[in-house]
């Protein structure tokens, strides 16, 4: 074997083992935490439309609620990560229906699913 190749092999070895462990940091700084939803006293929020906001490292949401008579009447999700908006939608539908933000996340969407309540909990929360 050329002498030139046999000292470019380690050389090689270190370069791509250097950028795989770069690549795994990255990803695992990246990703999302689980966020702890807190429950909301519905009979404290008065009408009207309230945006809120989460940003859960790569994951970001924005919401409008809708209160009337203290209830959830709508909630729209303005921003989110187009592959996940389905979810984000299952589970603004959830928290209408059940009027509560103790709802099961969407399995397959743990992280989407917090995000996005943290988000209604955000707006509900500027509504005091």
């Amino acid at each position: 074997m050329n002498l030139k190749l046999k000292k470019g092999i380690p050389i090689l070895n270190t370069i791509v083992i250097t950028l795989l462990l770069g690549f795994v940091f990255v990803a695992f700084m990246l990703r999302p935490q689980n966020l702890d939803i807190k429950s909301v006293d519905f009979n404290t929020i008065a009408d009207g439309d309230y945006i809120g906001i989460c940003q859960n490292k790569i994951l970001f949401a924005v919401v409008q609620v809708k209160v009337k008579a203290h209830e959830i009447v709508d909630i729209e999700i303005l921003e989110h990560k187009a592959s996940y908006m389905e979810q984000a939608k299952q589970i603004a539908d959830y928290v209408c229906s059940k009027q509560s933000l103790e709802v099961d996340a969407i399995s397959g969407a743990t992280l989407t699913s917090d995000t996005v309540l943290k988000a209604i909990e955000n707006a509900l929360e500027e509504s005091k």
